[in-house]
């Protein structure tokens, strides 16, 4: 719930903030084979769609943020085989300042989100429409579906932070894939 504050507040020095629960998000391309995908550090010119930070890599002054869960997510519309390999070829890190604050293999970071569907091969495979149908998720789609960290990780105003996802050789993908970072909790900004 927001807290407000008189204007004369802010004017002698006193900034109060406001917590609203909004995700810091990014989303970038992975290519095929041995790469590297740096997450929040290119905000410049981008609508909504694909990220909401707005500057590279930090947040301004006096924002802040308490990153309680981490989403990793492929669009409804990437090929499940992509999906699988991406799960499956890499690790994400997450940094902030010069500290690692959270590192695992990709396929721990569940959506929670996303679309179902199955492909049947073979004798019993359908025909048109449903014949081109695939399965591939990361967990059931359920907003409770996700990491929760135990413990918030902070990132405070100006201090620079990233998501960073590697990957191995193995990673073959059909075509270059976009790829979400939603990082979940409070959004710290000033009370205007």
């Amino acid at each position: 719930m927001p807290m407000f504050r008189q204007a004369s507040d802010a004017q002698a020095g006193d900034v109060k903030l406001e917590a609203i629960s909004q995700p810091l998000y990014d989303a970038e391309n992975v290519v095929t084979g041995a790469s590297t995908t740096v997450f929040f550090q290119n905000p410049a010119g981008r609508s909504r769609l694909f990220t909401n930070l707005e500057t590279t890599g930090s947040l301004t002054w006096p924002k802040r943020f308490s990153v309680k869960a981490f989403r990793l997510v492929t669009p409804p519309s990437a090929d499940a085989r992509d999906v699988f390999s991406i799960l499956s070829n890499g690790w994400f890190t997450f940094r902030v300042g010069e500290k690692d604050y959270f590192v695992t293999p990709n396929f721990l970071l569940t959506p929670g989100v996303g679309i179902e569907t199955a492909l049947i091969t073979g004798a019993a495979a359908p025909i048109a429409p449903v014949a081109g149908l695939n399965y591939g998720h990361n967990g059931r789609a359920d907003h409770r579906n996700l990491y929760t960290l135990q413990h918030s990780i902070w990132i405070p105003s100006v201090q620079n932070f990233r998501g960073q996802m590697d990957m191995v050789a193995a990673n073959v993908l059909v075509a270059t894939a976009s790829v979400y970072v939603f990082l979940e909790g409070e959004y710290f900004r000033e009370i205007q």
